[in-house]
This record gives structure tokens, sequence and C-alpha cells, in this order.
């Protein structure tokens, strides 16, 4: 049968990069294969739209041109409203094709999706968390098969739960897919045919550092503090123990992302905090699901709270409290993680706990 003729623009987005690079590499060579131009690449930070319409509406003499841009999420509604004209009337010798980890704004991707090329790799941005964890674990699983071996649904889902963190950061969007690939290929490889075992996942995959943190930024704004003191217990203790002082940046990171959302009112959809704040895809919705959950301005005391700590932990006579200094700085740890907990319920921290 015949390929299906090419669509003049597709959106190939989503978690799953690695599949993404898969299928942009098998549009690439379609093109040249049906005697089209190599690709011209261009990144949306650096090309403004209107380039990129140049670009698509320029005539071809040597057959189709295939126009590749990464990072299309990054545009916002002004960035990318020159495209919209164009692709009411696309050029029928070009294709464009445009790379995101999450949607593009509202208009422009609804403007592909109506020329049919609408690609996602990965679980729906709005997924519930229960939802993406199962798209996560068979995402591994079908990636140990692809590479050579195979590994049961309870051991996939341990992987998954060593690598997975519901990630607040735009630079790491799609990041949990990405390592569940490479750890895919380092087990099975080392499996050499074998199914993969729970000591192979013990010796090779690392447990994710940040995890324990996001999980205890989670605790903080659900104000549960039996959760919070045990997450502080794990970050302590065992063979690679979480220094504080990385607890402390990690945790106002999150609390950043979340005054900026906070600050676009009560209720913000998770698009409005994707504008605001980069964050996109399931990201921005759990941001925009705890901004609800919070007091008003909550988020941005946080801020300050945690600017404190960090103080505490580099200079205050406060870290020495302990019969040694990292007794002192976890102390100085779990009274901010207090005041934190304080803040999320809507009451004030204790005296001097503020800053």
């Amino acid at each position: 049968m015949a390929p299906e003729p090419l669509k003049p623009a597709y959106v190939i987005w989503g978690e799953d990069r690695a599949t993404i690079d898969r299928a942009v590499a098998r549009l690439i060579a379609r093109v040249e294969r049906e005697g089209g131009m190599p690709p011209e690449r261009v990144r949306a930070e650096e090309t403004p739209a209107e380039d990129v319409v140049g670009m698509c509406e320029a005539l071809s003499f040597a057959g189709m041109r295939l126009v590749v841009v990464e990072g299309a999420d990054g545009w916002k509604a002004g960035d990318a409203a020159a495209l919209l004209p164009y692709l009411d009337a696309p050029n029928a010798g070009t294709c464009l094709a445009l790379i995101a980890a999450g949607q593009l704004t509202p208009k422009l991707h609804a403007a592909v999706a109506a020329l049919g090329g609408d690609l996602r790799y990965g679980p729906d941005p709005k997924a519930k968390k229960s939802d993406r964890t199962k798209w996560l674990v068979d995402h591994f699983r079908d990636e140990v098969k692809r590479a050579g071996g195979s590994v049961s649904p309870a051991l996939a889902r341990s992987v998954v739960d060593r690598v997975m963190v519901d990630r607040a950061d735009a630079r790491r969007s799609g990041a949990t897919a990405m390592e569940l690939a490479r750890e895919a290929e380092k087990l099975a490889a080392y499996a050499d045919g074998e199914a993969v075992s729970a000591e192979m996942v013990d010796a090779l995959v690392p447990r994710q550092p940040d995890a324990k943190v996001y999980e205890l930024a989670d605790a903080l704004v659900e104000a549960d503090a039996a959760r919070t003191y045990d997450l502080l217990q794990d970050l302590a203790t065992g063979d690679d123990p979480v220094a504080p002082i990385v607890v402390q940046v990690q945790l106002t990171n999150r609390f950043r992302a979340l005054a900026q959302a906070q600050a676009l009112g009560p209720s913000p959809s998770a698009d409005a905090v994707g504008e605001a704040t980069g964050i996109k895809g399931y990201p921005a919705r759990i941001l925009a699901e705890q901004v609800r959950a919070l007091p008003p301005g909550a988020a941005q005391r946080a801020v300050a709270r945690l600017a404190a700590l960090e103080l505490e932990l580099r200079v205050s006579s406060l870290r020495d409290l302990g019969r040694t200094r990292e007794d002192g700085e976890r102390l100085v740890l779990e009274t901010a993680a207090r005041d934190l907990l304080a803040l999320a319920r809507g009451s004030r921290p204790a005296p001097g706990g503020e800053g």
C-alpha cells in the first residue's frame, strides 16, 4: 500500500522524547526518500515565527522542503501568531514539523491539528497521577522489549518509582520518560536475553535523588505533617542522605513556581500557569491544583521563609545546636518545615520563623 501523503504540518509532542526522536527520524527519512531536501532545523527560542513562515514559503526546486522547529511549546500566543495565517493556506511544497514536550498555544495547536498532523507520544497531560504512572510502566516495558529484553509489570513499577518525579521544572519536562528509556536499554543489555531481575535493578538503577524532595514539597503544600516528617527522616538517613541545603534549594524552586502561579488568582488554569511559569503539561496541572489548595499568598510567604532557611543553614548559630553540625542543620530544616506547614494551613509561623 502506498503511504499516506505527508501533511503540510505536524505537531509531534509529549513526554516520550525517545519515541518523538524516532518519529522525527522517520519523517526526515521519508522526505529524503521521496526526493526532498535535508531538513532545516531551528529552535523556537532562537527563531521568530515570522522567520519560520519565510522558510516554509520559500520556493523549492529540489523536492519537498522539511522545516523542523524544536521547542515549539516555548512560543507564547503572541510569538506564534504569524504562523496562524500561514497554516490557513500552507505551502504544498513544505512540511512543517513542530516538536514540543507540552502542548503548543491553543490556537496554534488547533490549527496544526486541523490539518491532521497532531501526534502525541506520552500520557495525556491532564491524566491522573495513577494513569500517568501506568503509562510510564507500560512505556518502560515497551522500551525493554524494544531493546531485546523482558521485565515483569511489578518490577517495571519499581523502576518507575525509582526515577519518577512529578517535576515542576520546565527544563526537566519529559525527563522521566527519557530516563526510563535509558534504563531500559541498560538493563536489557545487562540481562543479555534473560528476564530483568530485582537484583539487576538494585545494581544498575540509581534512585532519583530529587524524588523525595518533590514528595516533601507535595506533603508541605498538603499540610500533611506526618508525611513531611517521615520524608525528612528518609532524606537524613540511608546510604545517600540529602544535604539540607540541597533540600532548601529544591524546595525554593518549587515554591517559587507556586508563587508565580498563585499570583494569577485563586483558580488559574493549567494553560495560564504554563504561560506564567514556562512549565507545561502534567506539572502545570499539578501546580494549578496546588494553587487552589493553598491559602492566598502562602506560596510567596513560603519563598521568604525558605530564603531565611538558607541563611540559617549557611551562617546562623542555630545550626550548631546539635551534637554535630549535621544534627544542627537537620534541626534548622525541621523548624522551617514546621513553619511551612503552618503557612499551608493558613496560620502564621511561630515568632522568628518567617523571614
